[in-house]
């Protein structure tokens, strides 16, 4: 079964803005969203002091390379999202990432529509998604066996 991950709650974004609000705490938040312009590695230590029982990170490609010299030296997971700053097409994505958090709203009509017709097999090669909730529910028993994660967009909230 899916797990169903709530943005603001099992899932937070942290910018250079905001990461001086945080503060120590012993919950532990599913997914990171790690959205630094400039990343560097005492960034990354205050994230993981901050929040020390979590383990896996969101990140784009904008700054692949210093993420994966980084997790590469933890036992820290990271997936890489898709993202309309950064686009480059969803099969070239696919090709050039092997640990995927793949969001769907952000594909441009035609890629969304091969997608959600595609679902059972992008699934299988997928750990994340983020969904609208209206194609959640139309998709809802393609979902239901799937064990990954399940980020229902949050207008409010941008992951």
């Amino acid at each position: 079964m899916s797990i169903l991950t709530i943005p603001g709650v099992d899932v937070i974004r942290i910018t250079e803005d905001n990461l001086n609000t945080y503060t120590l705490t012993t919950q532990k938040i599913h997914l990171i969203r790690l959205d630094f312009e400039s990343p560097d590695v005492p960034k990354m230590e205050t994230v993981i002091r901050l929040f020390k029982k979590t383990n896996r990170f969101i990140i784009d490609t904008s700054n692949i390379k210093f993420y994966n010299y980084y997790f590469k030296q933890t036992n820290l997971k990271y997936y890489v999202i898709n993202t309309t700053k950064y686009y480059a097409g969803i099969v070239s994505f696919f090709k050039r990432n092997n640990k995927i958090l793949l969001d769907i709203p952000t594909l441009n009509p035609i890629e969304k529509s091969f997608v959600l017709n595609s679902l059972y097999d992008i699934l299988s090669n997928t750990e994340v998604v983020i969904i609208d909730r209206v194609d959640y529910d139309k998709c809802i028993d393609i979902f239901d066996p799937w064990r990954g994660n399940v980020i229902i967009r949050d207008t409010k909230y941008e992951i």
